[in-house]
């Protein structure tokens, strides 16, 4: 006797096996039959709960970036972490976003930098990051950490250099720090030990 779930949890299933398989092998090359294989239902299902691959991806970086929200309010709020701890805390969330949907192979982040240039959900999200980092240098500012004449406009030249560079080569966790760090005046290795020592 076939056994059938209720259709919101099918369908939670197959946004689950779609974000395993973008984490694995990016966007561009998750195919809906990957999917369907992964939950180990028909294709034809599938079709019934979004109408096109686009639909899931939409479902999968809206699922992503309601965990990605609801994180960095709450490293904004730990009144506990000091601003080197957030920034570096931030840093590594979205690290870890960008990851999600870039798969294992470096060239697949071009595709997901692409992917979520037409996407609104992502785009709304990234008006999010630029409010939560204004949010953050208010702090660095207010606390005499940050010292640059324009921090919000430095960090986001920052922002858009290291996407741009992102396309031709993706940088390592320690590569990124070290530029934040310098171009924004800040001690050397404050970000990767969370704290200005």
């Amino acid at each position: 006797m076939r056994i059938s779930k209720e259709p919101e949890i099918r369908r939670a299933e197959l946004v689950e096996a779609a974000r395993e398989l973008f984490d694995k092998n990016g966007i561009k090359n998750t195919q809906v039959s990957q999917i369907v294989n992964k939950v180990g239902v028909a294709k034809g299902l599938f079709y019934y709960y979004f109408k096109s691959k686009e639909e899931i991806v939409n479902e999968v970086v809206s699922v992503v970036m309601t965990e990605l929200r609801e994180a960095s309010e709450r490293i904004l709020a730990d009144d506990a972490l000091t601003f080197y701890q957030k920034a570096s805390e931030f840093l590594a969330l979205y690290m870890d976003m960008i990851d999600q949907f870039s798969g294992d192979e470096e060239e697949n982040l071009a595709n997901m930098l692409e992917v979520f240039s037409r996407n609104s959900i992502a785009q709304d999200a990234n008006d999010l990051l630029q409010e939560q980092i204004s949010r953050l240098l208010e702090q660095g500012v207010k606390e005499k950490i940050l010292t640059t004449a324009y921090p919000e406009e430095t960090i986001r030249i920052l922002i858009f250099g290291l996407l741009a560079q992102s396309r031709k080569q993706l940088l390592s966790m320690e590569q990124i720090m070290t530029i934040i760090e310098q171009a924004m005046h800040m001690p050397a290795g404050s970000l990767k030990k969370g704290g200005g020592e």
